[in-house]
């Protein structure tokens, strides 16, 4: 069991003194766009990722002209109260968890498990493989706190090696030694990720399939294809033979960093020749599919939250979807929308759900 039962925003982007108590079920927040929804759902998404999900920036989440912002919250778990403070000021983030300050951000991470589903999922399918990489990462670092770590590292070693590659170049004495050394570390670490990517993607499509198949109403077969460097040789091998081309491009070419995920529909490439519905379902089914397998890994029902899809879903999409995740499967819920009628008419139509609905308006937020 997991809950939010009450949040406190201090000077946190529209937000100047704002505290709310959350229904444990389902609660929707309405509003002009701009009008402060979404940066709601940010903060809860900062408590559990220690950074915001839209813009890395800490400093931008100040409120204009202030000098710091904070982000209270009592919390829920396992029939235990939990307190958390997130506070920025003069350039240092702090959190700390039941009055002890966190030292490594990383442990935190996972410890509130949580989903965030948006309009610019769609990014998944038509940006650069880094955003698939971060949906993958993201998801496996909430249960797996090694792979976090290995993965903090590797990247710090390829940039290491890069930045040796361009002193190189600059006509550096070339470090055979070292080089060596870099390959070595990054063997070790690459091989893990690569096992833990490939090991959880053999699972998880599994669950996208069935969430996928109960979006669409339809027989069409939806595939994962995982690229990576590591398919055909080991992680060693490739750096030591790219040496050349790598030195010559001042970067690291080959490694777990160019993974990517290929989506399919069909045996067609979703992102060219699915249409928009098949998209949209394969993105829900894609989010609903990370809510089950932390749920099922953590043994608790994480955080959903919903910002702005209910004008990206025609309305049997909508309703399938609302109606799946009212079940008692999924847990505590936060819904944004423009239009409070259309989210009370979905709600309606499922009479055993308790529903809050809240009415935002520039950082001011009033229970209706």
């Amino acid at each position: 069991m997991l809950n939010i039962k009450h949040i406190k925003l201090i000077q946190f982007k529209n937000y100047h003194n704002s505290s709310i108590r959350f229904s444990p079920s389902i609660n929707c927040f309405t509003g002009k766009n701009g009008s402060g929804k979404t940066n709601l759902l940010d903060a809860l998404y900062y408590l559990s990722f220690t950074k915001s999900f839209f813009n890395p920036s800490d400093s931008q989440h100040v409120l204009h002209g202030e000098q710091f912002f904070s982000i209270q919250a009592a919390y829920e778990k396992n029939n235990l109260d939990e307190q958390v403070l997130l506070s920025f000021y003069q350039g240092k983030k702090t959190i700390k968890l039941n009055n002890n300050e966190v030292k490594k951000f990383s442990d935190h991470i996972g410890y509130f498990p949580l989903v965030m589903i948006t309009p610019n999922d769609i990014f998944l399918l038509h940006e650069g493989s880094e955003e698939r990489r971060k949906f993958l990462d993201g998801l496996i670092a909430q249960t797996d706190k090694v792979y976090l770590q290995y993965l903090i590292q590797y990247n710090r070693v390829v940039e290491q090696r890069n930045k040796q590659l361009k002193l190189y170049a600059e006509g550096a004495i070339f470090d055979d030694v070292l080089m060596e050394a870099y390959h070595q570390k990054l063997g070790e670490l690459g091989q893990y990720i690569y096992k833990t990517r490939k090991s959880f993607l053999s699972d998880f499509l599994t669950l996208v399939n069935q969430y996928y198949a109960t979006l669409s109403q339809s027989a069409e077969t939806i595939s994962v294809t995982y690229k990576s460097d590591l398919h055909d040789a080991d992680l060693f091998s490739l750096l030591r033979d790219s040496l050349r081309t790598d030195a010559a491009s001042q970067r690291t070419t080959k490694g777990i960093h160019k993974d990517d995920l290929e989506f399919y529909i069909e045996n067609r490439m979703i992102k060219k020749f699915g249409s928009q519905g098949q998209q949209k379902s394969f993105i829900i089914a894609l989010k609903l599919a990370q809510y089950t397998y932390l749920k099922q890994a953590t043994g608790i029902k994480p955080l959903l939250l919903l910002d702005d899809i209910f004008e990206k879903l025609d309305e049997y999409r909508l309703r399938t979807l609302m109606h799946m995740i009212a079940e008692e499967t999924f847990g505590q819920l936060f819904i944004t929308d423009t239009h409070a009628e259309r989210v009370k008419t979905v709600f309606d139509t499922i009479k055993h759900v308790p529903v809050k609905y809240f009415e935002v308006n520039n950082g001011e937020i009033i229970e209706i």
